[in-house]
């Protein structure tokens, strides 16, 4: 017998979010309890409602924030850029392989595989299939500031400060694409 799965309401409108279909959900208690938005934590929001919503760029923006500030205690995720539109971060380790864009004025993550970063920086849509229209958008003015910066994923992998996490040194590919410490 499978677990049940429970019934998700829109904490904008209050109709049902399919489960299995795509929605929003900023996960962990990342506002204080005084903040008006708190009770909204870990609660599920149809793409559309978020979207219009007026408070969502206070609340993805404060999302964001407490991945910053959870990141640098993870030994895994390294900061690779932040600036008031967005907030990069890499783990360039086996098997995740990955990058991590954060849209401030949206909150959600989306993972981009390191081998694929030149050809998302081109095509987003066609690495990473299913983006919303807001993080489209989103994605659209910050692109041309991680294309300048960032025009590989040996650079992305490049710009990890090793002094981020003490006692772990960030692992750096070499030219040939081979990793070194």
């Amino acid at each position: 017998m499978g677990w049940p799965i429970p019934e998700l309401r829109c904490a904008i409108c209050g109709r049902q979010v399919d489960p299995f279909g795509p929605y929003f959900r900023a996960s962990g208690a990342f506002l204080p309890a005084s903040d008006a938005l708190a009770k909204l934590c870990n609660a599920s929001f149809h793409w559309a409602c978020y979207e219009r919503w007026p408070h969502r760029p206070r609340f993805a923006g404060r999302y964001v924030e407490a991945w910053i500030k959870a990141n640098r205690s993870n030994p895994f995720w390294w900061a690779v850029y932040v600036d008031e539109r967005v907030y990069v971060s890499v783990n360039p380790e086996r098997p995740i392989e990955e990058a991590s864009v954060r849209l401030r004025a949206v909150g959600s993550d989306i993972r981009v595989p390191l081998p694929r970063w030149t050809e998302w920086l081109a095509a987003p849509e066609r690495v990473c299939p299913g983006l919303q229209a807001i993080e489209r958008a989103g994605l659209a003015e910050v692109l041309p500031t991680l294309r300048a910066r960032f025009p590989d994923d040996h650079a992305v992998v490049n710009a990890v400060d090793p002094g981020e996490k003490p006692g772990r040194g960030a692992t750096k590919r070499t030219a040939s694409g081979g990793r070194s410490r």
